[in-house]
């Protein structure tokens, strides 16, 4: 659930952003802040989304790491 708070700094957001575009962009000045919230919004779902994966990636390094000694040399096809 999201907090009260949220929707009121949303809210700022968007009229503050509708009375930019309302000299900027003919048309519908509110659909364009919520335009803009839209791809702002999807921007930081990727951020987050590939900080998520780094994160995964370090943690598979790191537990590799952790395993390699327990890891023996391959023996030679030449020694006998």
């Amino acid at each position: 659930m999201v907090p009260p708070c949220c929707w009121v700094t949303v809210q700022q957001f968007l009229e503050a952003q509708t009375s930019r575009f309302d000299s900027l962009v003919p048309g519908d000045p509110h659909r364009a802040a919520i335009k803009l919230l839209a791809k702002l919004t999807h921007r930081e779902a990727l951020v987050l989304t590939c900080n998520d994966l780094l994160l995964l990636l370090v943690t598979l390094f790191v537990f590799g790491l952790i395993l390699l000694p327990l890891v023996r040399r391959p023996r030679s096809f030449f020694a006998h």
